[in-house]
C-alpha cells in the first residue's frame, strides 16, 4: 500500500514530503521538479542589493518572477517560503503580492496552494491573509513552545525544525528526534518534520512517531535538477557527519554551515574583534561567492548535518522514489520483525 498522511490530503499531493526554502536561491528549477513528482515543491524567498542578479528588483518582483517561471514548468501544487521577522517590511509585501495573485488568477489559485513561513511570529496580524485567501499556511517551528503559537496562530499545519538542520537554527539547540515526540504530543495538527530528514528510514521513523511527514533541504541541494551552483553539491559528497559548524548568521546567531576554508577564515575575522558592518559584509561575501561565483572554499556552504549521509548526485525523481520505496519496505517489514507473539 501506498505512503498517504493528512498532509497529502491538507494539500493535494500525492508523496509527504516537502522541500524545504533555501536562499539566496529562488529554487525555481528544484520546485518545479519536486512539484512534478507529486511532493510539494517550495520557491524560496530571495531578493536584496547584495546578489547581482536581484540588485536593481524589490523582494516582491523577485518572487512574482519566481513564481511566474515555476507556474509555467509544473501542472502540480507548488508554494512559497516567506521569512517573517517582525524588522522586516519585505515579507509583508510579498505576503500582500502572493494574496492578491491567487485571488485575481483562479488558474494560479489551483497551484500555488501554500505558503511556509519561517523564522518569525506566526501570529503577526498581516499573516492572517493568508487562510482567509483560501491558502495552506504552515509555519517552521524550533521549540515546543514556538509550536503552540503556530497552532494558536490557525496554520494547518507545523514544520517541527530539529537542531541538524542546515542554516538558520534556534537560539536553544533542541534535536529533532527529542523535539518531534514532544510537538505532536502538544499539538492537535499535524507535524512534519524537518532537520536531518534525508532518506526512507527518516520518513518511516517520523511516521511512526505521529508525524504527517518530512521536510528535506540538504538532500534535495544535491540533485542534479537543482538551482544550486555545481561546486555546492559536489562539496556535499566529500562532507561527513562532523563536518557542519555553527556559527553567527544573517537572521540568527547560530546558522549551520559546512566547515572549510571560509568557515576557518569567518573564525578569525571574529576573533580579530571585526564590528557588526565587516561581519556582515564578510557574510554576504560568502553568500555571493556560493550563489553566484561558484566557490566552494570562499563561499558560505549551508547544509544539515545529514551532509555526511549524502554520496551521489540524483535527480529528484530517483531522491523522491528512494525515499518513499524505502520508507514503504521498512514499514511494511520492520513490524512483522520485531513484533513477537
Amino acid at each position: 500500500m501506498p505512503i498517504h498522511t493528512e498532509i497529502c490530503d491538507l494539500i493535494g499531493i500525492k508523496h509527504p514530503i516537502i522541500q524545504a526554502g533555501m536562499g539566496p536561491f529562488t529554487t525555481v528549477k528544484l520546485a518545479a521538479a519536486v512539484s512534478k513528482e507529486g511532493a510539494l515543491g517550495v520557491v524560496s524567498q530571495c531578493g536584496g542589493p547584495h546578489y547581482e542578479k536581484y540588485r536593481d528588483k524589490t523582494h516582491v518582483e523577485v518572487m512574482a518572477d519566481a513564481i511566474e517561471e515555476t507556474n509555467k514548468n509544473t501542472n502540480n501544487i507548488f508554494g512559497i517560503n516567506v521569512r517573517v521577522p517582525k524588522t522586516s517590511d519585505d515579507a509583508k509585501n510579498v505576503v500582500d503580492y502572493v494574496v492578491d495573485a491567487v485571488e485575481s488568477d483562479s488558474k494560479l489559485a489551483k497551484k500555488l496552494r501554500v505558503v511556509i513561513t519561517s523564522a518569525g511570529d506566526p501570529l503577526q496580524e498581516y499573516l492572517k491573509k493568508i487562510k482567509k485567501a483560501g491558502m495552506i499556511h504552515l509555519h517552521v517551528a524550533a521549540a515546543v513552545s514556538h509550536a503552540k503559537r503556530v497552532e494558536r496562530a490557525g496554520c494547518d499545519a507545523v514544520i517541527a525544525s530539529g537542531y541538524e538542520a542546515g542554516g538558520h537554527l534556534a537560539l536553544k539547540p533542541v534535536h529533532t528526534f527529542v523535539l518531534i515526540p514532544e510537538v505532536i504530543k502538544s499539538v492537535n495538527i499535524p507535524v512534519i518534520a524537518a532537520g536531518g530528514m534525508c532518506d526512507g528510514k527518516s520518513l518511516a521513523a517520523i511516521l511512526i512517531m505521529g508525524g504527517a511527514g518530512v521536510q528535506m533541504g540538504t538532500r534535495f541541494i544535491a540533485t542534479s535538477d537543482s538551482d544550486f551552483k555545481d561546486c555546492y553539491k559536489e562539496s556535499f559528497l566529500e562532507g561527513k557527519m562532523s563536518d557542519t559548524v555553527v556559527m553567527e548568521g544573517f537572521l540568527s546567531p547560530h546558522c549551520r554551515y559546512l566547515s572549510n576554508p571560509w568557515t576557518e577564515e569567518f573564525v578569525k575575522v571574529i576573533e580579530a574583534g571585526a564590528t557588526d558592518e565587516e561581519k556582515l559584509q564578510f557574510k554576504v561575501q560568502g553568500r555571493i561567492n556560493a550563489a553566484e561565483v561558484g566557490d566552494k572554499d570562499k563561499g558560505s556552504m549551508l547544509c544539515g548535518m545529514c551532509v555526511g549521509r549524502i554520496h551521489e548526485i540524483p535527480t529528484v525523481k530517483e531522491v523522491i522514489n528512494q525515499v518513499i520505496n524505502e520508507a514503504e519496505e521498512l514499514l511494511r517489514t520492520r513490524p512483522n520483525a520485531v513484533l513477537k507473539g
